[in-house]
């Protein structure tokens, strides 16, 4: 069971069955109850010495996905607000409180998944672990919201408003574990319209002050720091925390040389960087020659070209001097003799062509977690106008793809989407059941007043008609569970 206290009923939820083997439900309370949430908020320091204890309203907080909730103040008005007594200024104090360390919290997380699948024998020995590097685009409505402000979208090619998300990810080899993020904002290059707001807009923009020794004070700071300072900050981070992987992957916005620079002298050059590099103006040293991209694949198409049958592709490969990062390998490629090439760069000098997309192949599995964050987990769903509300919405959204992961891993499903769906839709389930049960009460309290009838009277009037009685235990029995069946034989 959940270890949580009484005041927190997730009892209800535990009694949703659809039936008598290990349910849905039941399952998503393990995961609970594996993660040890509450343990893990007391190493985080997240302690409240008074009121609802945090690991409980987080505990709830992290169940909205499953409850078809985005925000604090559906759950308020829904019919899952019995889990708890608490009213919405609990659940908006933890999220705007600059003092919890969500970035900690999410590394305890990732830590946890890391020890409990440490001997999994899914993992294939020959898979290289990654840690993968990305960002993502988090439109928002609210001007008012605190750093908010226009950044460009490269996928519809259009400036939107909203934050950057920067986010990196472990590939253990099996699974994708998110381990850190920061938000970003785009100040542009208009000083008129900075951030791509006007200076009334600016203004009306939420603010509070931090501590500088609040964690909230550290996320607000990197706001403004560009991407790949940041980037670089989460690799090491992540290096510290254990997470040593054979190679470090990102697309060609990531692949500049001062980011190569310090993958290469993370623990004395056994981490590699592989990724997609922009054909641009950097020079690379090939027999003596400076050349740049396009000039070092012209002159290598005709001698060098070949290709790959079982990808279809077209290649040239060569080893070149970079900078003084030293020798990398460079793999031009295109899958077809008119379509544009793309340049590769491993700093791995062995690597084969084959060897090097599968490996570059990984780097797709972040994508995959931004959609299904994004369309499952609420990721970006957040309306607060705090910035601390907003990360510690982002990191809910990691923790829980965490734990589903997991339970992806423990149980086989082909997808996350479909362990999601099948989550949800037994609580689901239960809400429209009550739905229905209110609705058949709401009628018959609507007839009582109508004909000046008292409601006790009537019910039991209808429940003793042998008719009456047989149609609506036949009702309860195809849509009610077992807690609502309870309810219609304490009004029968």
């Amino acid at each position: 069971m959940l270890p949580i206290k009484n005041n927190l009923k997730i009892e209800p939820i535990k009694s949703i069955s659809t039936n008598d083997k290990l349910s849905i439900s039941d399952k998503l309370i393990d995961l609970f109850r594996i993660f040890n949430i509450s343990s893990l908020c007391r190493k985080n320091d997240m302690i409240k010495y008074k009121g609802y204890p945090v690991a409980d309203i987080l505990s709830v907080l992290l169940l909205f996905p499953f409850m078809a909730l985005a925000t604090v103040n559906s759950f308020i008005f829904c019919r899952f607000k019995q889990l708890v007594q608490a009213q919405k200024d609990t659940f908006f104090r933890l999220k705007n409180n600059e003092y919890y360390h969500w970035r900690r919290l999410v590394y305890l997380f990732a830590k946890t998944f890391k020890k409990l699948t440490n001997d999994d024998p899914d993992a294939s020995p020959k898979t290289p672990r990654c840690l993968i590097v990305d960002d993502t685009v988090i439109p928002k409505v609210g001007r008012r919201i605190e750093f908010i402000g226009k950044v460009f979208d490269h996928v519809i090619k259009h400036w939107v408003l909203g934050f950057k998300l920067l986010v990196l990810a472990f590939w253990d080899g099996n699974s994708l574990i998110p381990l850190d993020f920061s938000y970003h904002a785009e100040k542009g290059k208009n000083k008129k319209y900075p951030f791509g707001l006007l200076k009334r807009q600016l203004k009306q923009r939420f603010s509070k002050p931090r501590h500088p020794d609040a964690a909230g004070y550290t996320r607000a700071q990197e706001v403004f720091v560009d991407k790949i300072t940041n980037a670089m900050a989460l690799i090491k981070r992540a290096v510290k925390h254990g997470f040593i992987p054979d190679y470090v992957l990102s697309d060609s916005w990531f692949s500049v040389e001062r980011l190569i620079k310090i993958v290469r002298q993370l623990k004395k050059g056994l981490i590699h960087f592989l990724g997609m590099v922009k054909m641009d103006k950097r020079r690379y040293d090939y027999q003596g020659h400076q050349l740049n991209a396009h000039e070092l694949k012209k002159k290598l198409k005709s001698t060098h070209m070949k290709r790959a049958k079982k990808l279809s592709a077209y290649y040239i490969e060569v080893i070149v001097n970079y900078s003084d990062i030293g020798p990398v390998k460079l793999f031009f490629t295109r899958f077809s003799k008119r379509s544009k090439w793309r340049l590769i760069l491993s700093t791995n000098i062995n690597l084969t062509f084959h060897q090097a997309i599968e490996i570059y192949t990984i780097r797709w599995t972040i994508e995959v977690m931004f959609k299904e964050c994004k369309q499952l987990l609420n990721l970006g769903a957040c309306q607060s106008n705090d910035f601390d509300a907003q990360i510690a919405d982002a990191s809910m959204s990691l923790l829980v793809y965490l734990m589903l992961s997991f339970h992806k891993k423990l149980y086989s499903y082909t997808t996350l989407g479909a362990l999601f769906a099948e989550y949800r839709d037994d609580l689901i389930e239960a809400t429209v059941a009550e739905k229905l049960w209110q609705l058949f009460l709401t009628i018959q309290l609507t007839i009582a007043e109508i004909f000046d009838i008292d409601y006790t009277q009537l019910m039991r009037t209808i429940f003793q008609l042998p008719e009456v009685r047989k149609t609506i235990k036949s009702l309860a029995e195809i849509f009610f569970d077992d807690h609502f069946s309870i309810e219609f034989k304490n009004a029968a």
